[in-house]
């Protein structure tokens, strides 16, 4: 089959089209080994600045951390009764350990080269290595749904910085950016509808015009409100669920205190 073919990769646009978060996992059926293997070598395949993998996955079966879990994210029972979680976070720490490992730190190799040590990331690093870690956990994500697993993206795991830090021995250079639930989908899961007005500029950013934001709130209201009374539903129900939530509040507390552990531990 060539690239000219009109069903050339048509596998795997499908698995994209078709894919949907599970958020309830059959109880009575367990996830194999070849299963796993698959999803966390997708996620080992999947691009990464200069290969440095500024990342690490933590997996997670254990009964008791995944019951904890479901507290520290929002208070949320299909955590805790998700087969298997993997956390994604954004981790320097192993190449700080690997700098000092190799000697840049030392007194000889600063002499010779005249490198000042630099011994903690900033921004920069934390943007390349964020871009690292949800990379990856989207290619697990697409790797679960080729192999018959579904999964779900939870945001939350940044909050409640102090005690999840605790709970998943998190040392300072990391921050634990995002978290899937994985398992055996309980039930088949229709397509979740995306909108798509206002979302691909060409060339540069845009601002909206009146009659583009008409539009996109249409577009929202028909795809997630379709008993919406009045335009704006879906929107209004944005601002009010999310943005001006508390646990948003929280995210922002406690990203801070990761930016922190980041950059000044």
């Amino acid at each position: 089959m060539t690239a000219e073919s009109p069903m050339f990769g048509r596998e795997t646009l499908d698995i994209i089209e078709q894919r949907s978060s599970t958020r309830q996992f059959a109880q009575d059926v367990e996830i194999t080994d070849e299963q796993r293997e698959a999803v966390l070598h997708a996620a080992s395949r999947a691009p990464s600045a200069g290969a440095m993998m500024m990342y690490s996955i933590i997996d997670i079966r254990r009964q008791e951390t995944l019951d904890r879990l479901a507290v520290l994210c929002d208070n949320q029972p299909m955590i805790a009764k998700a087969p298997w979680t993997l956390v994604f976070v954004v981790d320097y720490c192993k190449w700080i350990d690997l700098f000092e490992h190799i000697g840049c730190y030392d007194h000889d190799f600063i002499a010779r080269t005249g490198i000042d040590p630099k011994l903690t990331p900033g921004l920069g690093e934390f943007a390349i290595a964020a871009q690292d870690a949800v990379i990856a956990a989207q290619n697990a994500v697409i790797a679960a749904e080729a192999v018959g697993l579904g999964s779900c993206y939870i945001g939350d795991v940044v909050e409640n910085a102090e005690e999840m830090g605790d709970l998943l021995g998190l040392p300072a250079y990391t921050v634990p950016l995002s978290m899937l639930i994985l398992g055996a989908p309980a039930k088949d899961r229709p397509a979740t509808p995306h909108p798509t007005v206002n979302l691909v500029m060409p060339e540069r950013y845009r601002r909206a015009d009146e009659a583009t934001l008409d539009a996109q709130v249409a577009e929202m209201d028909a795809m997630f409100r379709p008993h919406a009374t009045r335009p704006g539903e879906r929107v209004l129900d944005i601002y009010m669920r999310k943005h001006t939530s508390d646990f948003m509040d929280e995210m922002g507390r406690s990203m801070e205190i990761w930016l922190d552990n980041w950059m000044y531990a």
